[in-house]
């Protein structure tokens, strides 16, 4: 039975299509918060990287592999070498749920 308990607004939950060991017991899915400009002091910078020079930016999204692996550990309080034994796959759909979080938004006067 899935867990009904309702999330924080601003979270983010990601299914896994391989659970993975975390913090004592075995995950299908994690649920991440929502960052802070602290977060993104503390690994390092943005995990996600744009080329604005690009004629099309949407195209060359890019994600820093340790930067957004240390964002997922921490706004899934879990640990790092939780996030390593991630499917390559589902690291990749938890990069791109979080992305948004990440890119600029564009602002209407």
């Amino acid at each position: 039975m899935a867990d009904e308990t309702p999330k924080p607004a601003g979270t983010v939950t990601v299914s896994l299509s391989q659970a993975i060991p975390a913090n004592g017991q075995e995950v299908s899915e994690l649920t991440f918060r929502k960052p802070t400009a602290m977060d993104i002091i503390e690994v390092g910078g943005n995990p996600v990287r744009i080329d604005m020079n690009h004629s099309d930016p949407a195209s060359t999204i890019d994600f820093d592999g340790r930067r957004m692996s240390a964002m997922m550990s921490r706004l899934a309080a879990v640990p790092p070498s939780a996030i390593a034994r991630m499917d390559t796959n589902d690291w990749a759909a938890c990069a791109w749920k979080l992305s948004d979080f990440f890119l600029p938004v564009q602002r209407t006067a």
